[in-house]
């Protein structure tokens, strides 16, 4: 039976850390076990593929094989993909199928940043795989063109997305943050700075949002892991679950006290 109740909804942010998405399924597979379920979702980056499959109605268990068939398994696209003979679109179109913002089970939300006018973009329409796309867009893939701008990651100025959650209106909610203490965005806007040297992006705190919008902020510690690593993704997947495990009694208990007004 879930927790959720009619009285109050609770949302999730899902963060961005490429490879380290992972977690988010550990995290997710937690909840699941204890019948939380959330009723409003945005991501960025990798957290907005994780958000938009977990919207689409995927549990923990199904974004595990659909990695498994999409990415480890098939040969031909990971060859393709690392050859660049494929996009960042039609490898993320592989997990959406095609699928529409209209499609999902739940309101989702993914943050893209506009290259050039340095802006958070918040897409709520259109085609999932070209939001997702725009929203993890950071080099070596190339901006998206899509919305009339020129679009690439979220992380650039709004790493976990809890104000977008807020905004949905969310009573409760609920952060998995992948890359606790990288508050700025000093270290990915280096690349893009070499890449797009005239670049409206500015160098900024894009954690904040994550800190003052949360009820709870998850932060498993990924530390000994690079966003770009495929080795340790069982491991990740591992301490992303032990860590909602260990936090689970305080989250219950916001959630109850949010209940009770």
């Amino acid at each position: 039976m879930s927790t959720n109740k009619d009285s109050i909804k609770i949302g999730v942010a899902f963060g961005s850390g490429g490879a380290k998405g992972m977690a988010h399924l550990g995290v997710l597979k937690a909840f699941e076990e204890e019948g939380i379920s959330f009723d409003l979702v945005a991501g960025t980056s990798i957290g907005s593929i994780v958000g938009a499959l977990y919207a689409k109605g995927y549990t923990s268990c199904d974004m595990q094989e659909l990695l498994k068939e999409v990415i480890l398994n098939d040969m031909q696209i990971t060859l393709l993909f690392a050859l660049g003979m494929i996009n960042l679109k039609d490898i993320i179109n592989k997990f959406t199928g095609g699928a529409y913002f209209s499609d999902l089970k739940k309101p989702f939300k993914a943050v893209a940043v506009d290259l050039d006018a340095g802006k958070e973009v918040v897409i709520s329409e259109g085609e999932l795989a070209t939001a997702l796309a725009s929203s993890s867009a950071i080099p070596p893939f190339p901006p998206v063109q899509a919305y009339g701008k020129r679009l690439v990651d979220g992380a650039y100025l709004n790493y976990v997305p809890s104000d977008v959650v807020k905004e949905m209106g969310a009573d409760v909610i609920i952060a998995i943050n992948l890359g606790a203490g990288k508050d700025t965005n000093q270290g990915i806007k280096r690349a893009l700075d070499e890449i797009y040297p005239n670049n409206g992006v500015p160098l900024t705190d894009r954690s904040w949002q994550c800190y003052k919008y949360s009820d709870f902020v998850l932060e498993p510690d990924l530390s000994n892991f690079s966003t770009s690593a495929l080795g340790g993704l069982e491991e990740m997947y591992e301490i992303g679950y032990k860590t909602a495990k260990e936090k689970m009694s305080k989250i219950k208990e916001i959630i109850s006290k949010k209940r009770k007004g």
